[in-house]
């Protein structure tokens, strides 16, 4: 099975502990913590291995919060010159 194969099925995970995996990195990203930490949270790496958390990354919900984290941290930065 390819690698875009083995995440396709992932996604499609519909299990509560998925969905608990999900809501776990969405609540931490809205709370300020960077994607990259929380994917390596020990919360996340004692129940995933390297290519569920890869497929972790196409999730909807992530992909939103990642992309409303990245807009929050170049507004930051941006400020940050502004203000310099």
């Amino acid at each position: 099975m390819s690698i875009k194969e083995t995440i396709a099925s992932l996604i499609t995970d519909e299990s509560a502990a998925h969905k608990r995996l999900i809501e776990y990195v969405t609540g931490q990203l809205s709370q300020g913590r960077s994607l990259s930490d929380v994917i390596e949270d020990p919360y996340v790496t004692n129940r995933l291995n390297p290519m569920e958390r890869r497929a972790l990354l196409e999730e909807p919900e992530i992909v939103a919060a990642a992309q409303a984290e990245s807009l929050a941290e170049m507004r930051a930065h941006l400020e940050e010159l502004a203000g310099s």
